[in-house]
């Protein structure tokens, strides 16, 4: 363990704190995800494709199942992404079948488990595959005024939010940041397995991305442009570095077609100039443990957004102690980051 140990410092909020603290996930009915593909399934191929509606059950437990019934390795069935356990949600999964063969998934019987569509695919799906995730999630509260908190839904709906990782990205009390820490001061990550390797990684760019969102967030320009900043398009790929910046950019950034960035830190120059560039080197160096760990791995220099802005954002009331939000998310993004500028939760459950 190293002797200065890296500490997951409290986030600031973007808008003056939670209105009211919450019961979170009372039920899974309380806290619905539909993954969204973004595209159809080819109809053929060697692949089945199956649309499953798990309750009260996690990603990879459902996955041993379908891959028992079947008579395959588990590792053979792959998914777009992980799914809260405690929540109603439908997701995509994906195992390889002969194309002669079939299944009658009918005789599929599991707790907490429906498959709701089989289609054929040409190929597995993997993990990003999909275009993003639906939300719907109910919260109960002795809420203050309603027009109170619709007034800051809407405040959120029109600016977003901090675009912080969620705090299950560093594990339960922050498991995952000593785990990171061990692992860069022992320079194990060779003798990891990839999945392991990927969470430590992982876990330390996420550190060092919250730190610099936060410091912005303190400083009111988390969603303003500075001299130097990087800025992407809402597609979440393309980047305008900052030489190349001109007065027509900065209009399309007034016209919210583009965000300001922060460094997921990897090998190679910064992207940023200036202030921005100066900032985000002193945090790097405030965690240089994991900024150094993360270039000795060879993982390259990106960026993200320092806004989230939830899509299709909706809102009503069921009565008055059950608030009904929704909104679409797309894939990396998380929900209790939209959430906690709202409100804050009784329990340690997230997603």
């Amino acid at each position: 363990m190293t002797e200065t140990q890296i500490i997951l410092k409290p986030l600031p909020f973007a808008y003056g704190g939670p209105l009211c603290t919450v019961r979170f996930k009372a039920s899974p009915e309380d806290f619905i995800v539909n993954e969204v593909l973004g595209f159809e399934p080819s109809g053929q191929g060697e692949h089945f494709c199956l649309l499953v509606k798990k309750t009260g059950q996690n990603t990879a437990w459902v996955a041993d199942q379908l891959a028992s019934f079947v008579g395959i390795n588990k590792r053979q069935v792959s998914y777009c992404g992980l799914k809260d356990r405690h929540a109603v949600t439908r997701q995509w999964f994906s195992l390889p079948f002969p194309i002669k063969k079939d299944v009658d998934w009918h005789l599929f019987k599991v707790p907490g488990v429906e498959i709701e569509r089989v289609v054929r695919h040409h190929r597995k799906l993997k993990r990003g595959t999909h275009l993003g995730n639906e939300f719907r999630i109910r919260l109960y509260s002795e809420f203050p005024e309603k027009q109170i908190v619709e007034q800051k839904l809407g405040i959120i709906q029109a600016r977003g939010v901090p675009n912080y990782f969620g705090e299950q990205r560093f594990g339960i009390a922050g498991d995952n940041i000593r785990a990171a820490e061990e692992s860069f001061a022992r320079q194990s990550l060779s003798r990891m397995s990839p999945n392991k390797r990927s969470i430590i990684l992982s876990t330390a760019r996420s550190v060092l991305f919250n730190n610099v969102l936060a410091s912005r967030v303190v400083d009111h320009s988390w969603n303003q442009y500075l001299p130097g900043d990087v800025l992407q398009f809402n597609d979440g790929n393309t980047i305008i570095k900052a030489d190349a910046i001109d007065e027509a950019i900065l209009q399309r950034f007034e016209a919210d077609e583009l965000f300001v960035t922060g460094p997921l830190w990897g090998e190679g120059a910064l992207l940023t100039a200036h202030e921005v560039a100066t900032l985000e080197n002193t945090i790097a160096e405030s965690v240089s443990l994991f900024a150094e760990g993360l270039v000795h791995a060879g993982l390259k220099q990106q960026r993200r957004s320092l806004a989230l802005v939830p899509k299709q954002l909706i809102w009503q009331w069921l009565s008055e102690s059950c608030l009904e939000v929704s909104f679409f998310l797309a894939k990396g993004l998380y929900a209790t980051t939209v959430i906690r500028e709202l409100v804050e939760w009784g329990d340690s459950q997230t997603a």
